[in-house]
């Protein structure tokens, strides 16, 4: 299973949608993830690509409660959030524990307009960083997320 993983477009799907089809012309996509900060945008890249989309809402929407989404794959249960109310900018911790607490073996997150792949204690975390905001000198980016019954493995995106 191959997954598209974007967050922070932030209203503007222009590079969203030039990294999808950057990822989509070397392999089909099967789903997409959006990690929050537009939600609707999330719902916007359903309906161009006719494709399953897994999203949340992010601290832009509105969201400050608990909220994720788990997505069953064949490597195991992927944790959708945003990362605002687990802290992500400060620690992965909040977001482990929740990830623990749902029995998934992956994380997808945004918020810190920054990407990141990294493994701790068995969990990857994978944040696409931004579509459409980058800081820190970074490039604009999405991530690819393949899934098999072996785990999963994972690669960032740039434009």
């Amino acid at each position: 299973m191959r997954i598209f993983v974007v967050s922070d477009t932030h209203g503007n799907l222009r590079n969203a949608i030039a990294l999808y089809d950057k990822v989509n012309a070397n392999e089909p996509v099967d789903c997409i993830i959006h990690c929050g900060d537009f939600y609707s945008d999330g719902v916007r890249l359903a309906e161009i690509y006719g494709q399953m989309v897994y999203a949340v809402h992010g601290n832009c929407d509105g969201g400050w409660d608990e909220e994720f989404k788990v997505v069953e794959t064949p490597g195991g249960k992927i944790l959708v959030i945003h990362g605002h109310v687990e802290d992500v900018k400060f620690s992965l911790d909040n977001a482990y524990y929740l990830a623990k607490r749902e029995k998934c073996g992956m994380v997808c997150f945004g918020h810190t307009h920054k990407s990141v792949i990294k493994e701790q204690d068995g969990i990857l975390f994978v944040n696409p960083g931004t579509a459409s905001l980058p800081k820190y000198g970074a490039k604009c980016s999405a991530a690819v997320v393949t899934a098999t019954e072996e785990g999963f493995t994972a690669s960032t995106v740039y434009l």
